[in-house]
């Protein structure tokens, strides 16, 4: 029983990411019709920015299950998720200050990216 909830939740985090990574796609793509390809990486970057630090937060938060082992659930989804913002703030800072992407197209990503993962529990309500 505790296997199938991992392997749910391990399913679920994985459409989130395909979610996500359409989404970035499709904004990146209308960003470079629109202006350039240095949008089309800016707005890759942004999303890409939010969307590792979620995937190691899933990987976490996921690798225990079962009620036998709530205190390491609950252990490992609150470093999953302190691992996740500290992670978001090192990539956010290093991308804004190593590369010259446009600042509009770096913030169009993440915000998009972190919209998506916000929306996801009504996007996924039927499948659920």
């Amino acid at each position: 029983m505790s296997e199938t909830l991992t392997q749910a939740g391990k399913q679920l985090a994985v459409r989130l990411l395909r979610a996500q990574a359409g989404a970035i796609f499709l904004l990146a793509c209308t960003f470079s019709l629109a202006t350039s390809y240095e949008y089309f990486w800016g707005v890759v970057g942004g999303g890409v920015v939010v969307m590792i630090p979620t995937a190691l937060f899933a990987w976490r938060a996921f690798a225990e299950g079962g009620a036998r082992s709530a205190q390491q659930i609950v252990s490992n989804f609150f470093a999953g998720e302190a691992l996740k913002i500290s992670l978001t703030v090192v990539l956010l800072v290093a991308l804004l200050m190593l590369t010259s992407l446009p600042l509009v197209a770096v913030c169009s990503g993440y915000i998009t990216v972190l919209l998506v993962q916000w929306l996801a529990p009504i996007l996924f309500l039927k499948s659920t």
